[in-house]
């Protein structure tokens, strides 16, 4: 109950920066408030954290995270890279361009009962398909798609479309059922400063192993605030 909570009080903090498409500016993809943000005011500088503990730190060398994201349907295939990096020059939780980014509370595909959230800009060679597709119809030839998630444990990660939810203002669509798997996709939808995303839901399916050559792509995240 306290996990839906979580979620449900996000409400349109999650969405609220800018980014730019083909036909002109649009609101970003990424969110702009974060269940644990990098930096707030009064939290304590880095400098004073309490060092991590040896269990924390061979937790932290065995995460699992996505590393990335084939659309074969729609000629997507992007690296994946953390919601949290920072590029000198690109306004901060402003999404990068030429990747996506996985959203750090929603990190881990290999985890029961957890759901994975990557999003990118509505922009050529990312995830503009998605939302010229979910523009027809809302989306319906979008149902049944298979997504497949890389990670950097070598393991792929395949779901299959369920859900495409036009013009979203919260993370409704993260509630997954204890035994299950979810992937989120979210994007742009209107111009700089809209709040409404497109997000598409997809079921997980199955996971298989994968070369390090398929699941560790070169990343080259760049500055996309223009």
């Amino acid at each position: 109950m306290r996990a839906i909570q979580r979620i449900m009080l996000t409400g349109v903090l999650i969405l609220t920066a800018s980014c730019s498409t083909a036909g002109g500016s649009e609101s970003s993809s990424s969110p702009a408030a974060r269940a644990t943000p990098s930096s707030s005011a009064g939290s304590p500088s880095p400098s004073v954290l309490p060092s991590p503990t040896p269990a924390q730190e061979a937790d932290a060398a065995r995460d699992e995270v996505p590393s990335r994201i084939v659309v074969a349907d729609l000629s997507i295939d992007l690296p994946i890279v953390s919601g949290d990096l920072v590029v000198t020059g690109n306004a901060p939780d402003y999404p990068l361009c030429d990747v996506a980014q996985y959203l750090t509370t929603y990190r881990h595909p290999d985890r029961i009962g957890t759901t994975t959230w990557i999003y990118a800009h509505a922009r050529p060679g990312m995830f503009l398909s998605l939302l010229e597709i979910s523009e027809k119809d809302d989306g319906a030839a979008l149902i049944g798609s298979e997504v497949e998630v890389y990670s950097t444990a070598g393991q792929r990660y395949t779901y299959r479309v369920t859900e495409v939810q036009r013009h979203a203002v919260d993370r409704s669509l993260a509630l997954v059922a204890s035994e299950a798997r979810r992937l989120v996709l979210q994007t742009s939808e209107g111009p700089s400063g809209t709040v409404p995303k497109l997000q598409i839901a997809a079921d997980f399916i199955e996971v298989t192993p994968s070369t390090t050559a398929e699941s560790m792509p070169s990343a080259a995240p760049r500055d996309c605030h223009d």
